[in-house]
């Protein structure tokens, strides 16, 4: 080794150094620059030259050479922005960005200085696309994979969905004591008249609240909902309404025979045009709203909630009830969910039937007041002011809850009129009779019998023998006496009906099962007598009577087939015959009873129906499966209110308040809280963005919605990025796939929204750098030029 490789030494330092100044000026000239990195330089000795010593073998540095230039990734301090789109990490993580003319979003920067482009991307300075997911604005969930994050200049309307009305209803409000039902009160044909009126009186309900709602093309429409006291404590009634010129509901196939040439509710000849759906609410006594009631509410609007046909009913799933609302003439009408601040407790009720007599009896011959339980039957007086005396007798028959026979059993009025109390009679319905109705029996307010089934749900009990003796003479005698209790024991009816007075069973058998409309002709229908006789091949029954117009059926007759499948290879065939027939709703009860319904409501003062359905002969091969060759019974319409009669069923009325819910408290009724989440068409005014990188648009219409959510990079080694300049890396090898996520996520940090992220170069440090680096190219220009003075006094030795 000599004196020269010094010289060689040194130089490795002046270029390690000048490298090193080169790394410093580097960071310096980018102290500014958003998101920058600083980098670092550090060296390392050249490989050692061995030589050999008095001690030994040694070894000599050859130098230094530069080891590596890394990128220091800490955390640059924050600055303020006015621009919402401007991002700033805090803690570890990339944005994403893809180059237009690339597919791959490969490309990573701290620098979140963003904007949106004239087509609504969001983009850096050069035009990457940042990445990301687009959010579903109703769920707040993100759709699909990383893309583009992109957001609409406008959002589309959004029809309404749910309507969310909380009042309260004021408990001191008394009772009604003569029963108008809110669809009853309604008329929707007052707007088309010459001088058009409100569909309904104020004097017809208590308290009225309203709230737009939208429709599938963003046309806003109002919604009220009036409510109003019923005559039971703690009971309130409600009507969802609309204009009745703006609604354009679509009716059903059957609704459209029934009001043809009406395809849509048409507030010119339908009274419920415009009242979209009525419920009943009862509250408790602490005003919590216990229980929640909902019908449609059918063109002629009437609702009949005694009936089934209209009652809806609600899955386990489902928490609120809907009403259908058509404000744009589609063939779909489109469901509003109502959420009056109580939820659906998906637990569904067993209803008890009620039936009740059409009349009421009196406690004194003035017929001033009615009778009670309690009341003695000496005291106990028809509407014409007669007495209940000894021996007059009271015989009842029909079904009971399972369909099974009830024999007709008669009460004869005991001797001791004067002690013994109409409960007495009433104690016969569940015993101790052998054969009874099994059922509660009890008088009602109104002086009626009224029989409640002892079972829930769908019920067969029925009565079809109740007749009055008046002291044991036939009815057709007596000149003075009547059935205190009317003529019949039924569920209330809006529209007249006509009943079978037999009933089919599906099995040969006295029991029931009964028969249903999918009974085969064949196998499933049997008459009441249970003699296993099955109905034959081409039996028929033959019909006649009127319509509820008075038109006149001649004797027509229906042939059964029971060998084919359709038409009339089951009872479905007979019923879509009778309706066509006597142009009335034809179905079978669940007694087997074979029942026609009048498909026009009768009206107070109005024409009174003249529907009547009469079996005239049973053919050869066919059983007289409804009852004798005879007239049906006839159920009148009742005009005159509701009498507290309804029929059992499985009802979804049993509702648990939320934190915010309709009360029944002593104060003004009033409406507490009101929302929907409907909107017309809006136009984008402002963007946020929150610290999970959801970015927010804020529209012309109001509506805040979430559009998407920045993406997030992370490499197992930052080092080994490459920078591509722009501030932008690129994965490598040596840095290892990217793990991706959203802001605060698998060690992702969260987002600085309206911040930039500054350089991490310190000034100071790099000024000390600068200073040590000079100092050490300085030291090594200092060896070269000694070494040099040394080579020269060695030349000089030769002299």
């Amino acid at each position: 080794m000599g004196i020269s490789s010094s010289l060689y030494s040194s130089i490795s330092g002046l270029n390690t150094m000048g490298n090193s100044m080169s790394v410093i000026g580097d960071n310096v000239a980018n102290v500014n620059t958003i998101a920058f990195k600083s980098s670092r330089a550090t060296f390392q000795d050249v490989l050692s030259q061995s030589v050999s010593t008095a001690a030994g073998s040694a070894q000599v540095g050859r130098g230094v050479t530069l080891s590596t230039v890394g990128g220091l990734f800490a955390q640059g301090s924050f600055e303020s922005s006015s621009t919402p789109t401007d991002m700033a990490i805090g803690g570890q993580g990339f944005f994403m960005l893809r180059q237009p003319e690339n597919a791959e979003a490969d490309n990573y920067s701290r620098a979140g200085e963003f904007r949106f482009d004239q087509e609504g991307n969001l983009v850096n300075p050069v035009g990457y696309f940042v990445q990301g997911w687009e959010i579903d604005s109703d769920s707040g969930e993100r759709i699909g994979t990383i893309g583009d994050i992109g957001i609409g200049k406008s959002t589309p309307p959004v029809a309404t969905d749910q309507i969310d009305i909380i009042v309260n209803v004021d408990s001191r409000e008394a009772n009604e004591v003569t029963e108008v039902r809110l669809y009853d009160a309604w008329d929707g044909r007052n707007a088309a008249l010459v001088n058009p009126t409100e569909p309904i009186a104020s004097t017809n309900y208590e308290y009225t609240s309203s709230i737009k709602v939208y429709d599938s093309i963003g046309a806003s429409h109002d919604i009220t909902v009036y409510f109003d006291r019923t005559t039971r404590d703690n009971q309130w009634e409600f009507l969802i309404t609309c204009d009745p010129s703006e609604d354009q509901r679509y009716l059903t196939a059957n609704d459209q025979s029934i009001y043809t040439p009406d395809q849509r509710y048409n507030y010119e000849n339908h009274k419920g045009a415009g009242a979209l759906m009525y419920g009943i609410m009862d509250f408790s006594t602490s005003g919590d709203i216990t229980h929640v009631d909902a019908f449609n509410v059918p063109p002629d609007a009437e609702v009949d909630p005694a009936q089934s046909v209209n009652r809806l009913t609600l899955a386990s799933s489902d928490s609120y009830y809907s009403f259908d609302s058509n404000f744009t003439g589609d063939i779909i009408n489109h469901p509003i969910a109502l959420n009056f601040g109580a939820v659906y407790s998906g637990q569904s009720t067993s209803q008890s039937q009620v039936i009740v007599s059409d009349m009421g009896a009196y406690d004194s011959a003035a017929a001033s007041s009615y009778i009670t339980a309690d009341t003695v039957w000496n005291d106990v007086f028809d509407a014409n002011g007669n007495r209940i005396e000894v021996g007059d007798q009271f015989t009842f028959g029909g079904y009971d809850h399972d369909g099974d026979l009830v024999a007709p059993w008669t009460y004869t009025v005991p001797a001791t009129t004067t002690t013994t109390k109409v409960q007495d009679l009433l104690n016969q319905f569940p015993g101790p009779l052998a054969v009874n109705f099994g059922c509660t029996a009890t008088i009602d307010a109104f002086g009626r019998l009224r029989l409640i089934d002892n079972q829930g749900g769908d019920s067969a009990m029925a009565m079809t023998t109740f007749t009055f003796l008046e002291s044991g003479v036939l009815p057709a005698t007596v000149t003075g006496m009547t059935n205190p209790f009317g003529a019949q024991v039924n569920v209330t009816t809006s529209k007249q009906q006509q009943l079978s007075t037999g009933r089919a069973l599906s099995t040969a058998s006295t029991l029931p099962p009964a028969i249903s409309p999918t009974s085969d002709w064949s196998t499933s229908v049997f008459d009441q007598a249970g003699t296993g006789v099955t109905v034959g091949a081409t039996a028929t029954i033959t019909f006649t009577g009127t319509t509820s117009s008075g038109a006149g059926v001649v004797a027509t007759t229906f042939t059964a087939d029971p060998t084919i499948d359709s038409p009339n290879g089951n009872v479905q065939d007979l019923l879509d015959w009778m309706e066509n027939l006597f142009d009335a709703e034809a179905s079978i009860d669940n007694a087997g009873r074979l029942v026609m319904t009048d498909r026009v409501a009768d009206t107070a003062g109005g024409v009174p129906s003249s529907l009547i359905v009469n079996i005239t002969a049973y053919g050869a091969g066919m059983p007289p499966i409804f009852g004798p060759a005879a007239p049906f019974d006839s159920i009148a319409a009742d005009v005159s209110g509701e009498d507290g009669s309804r029929q059992g069923d499985d009802v979804s009325n049993a509702f648990d308040p939320q934190a915010l819910a309709s009360t029944q408290y002593a104060n003004a009724s009033t409406t507490i809280f009101q929302d929907q989440d409907g909107y017309s068409s809006g136009f984008l005014q402002s963007v946020s963005v929150d610290t999970e990188g959801v970015i927010t648009g804020h529209y012309s219409n109001g509506q805040v919605l979430q559009k998407a959510q920045v993406a997030l990079a992370t490499f197992n080694n930052l080092s080994g990025l490459f920078k591509e300049g722009g501030n932008i890396y690129s994965e490598t090898t040596d840095s290892g796939a990217p793990v991706t996520g959203a802001p605060g996520t698998n060690g992702l940090g969260s987002i600085a929204p309206n911040a930039l992220e500054q350089s991490n170069v310190d000034i100071g440090t790099e000024f000390v750098k600068l200073i040590t680096t000079q100092r050490g190219f300085q030291a090594n220009s200092k060896i070269i030029s000694t070494t040099d003075e040394m080579l020269a006094d060695l030349i000089n030795i030769k002299r």
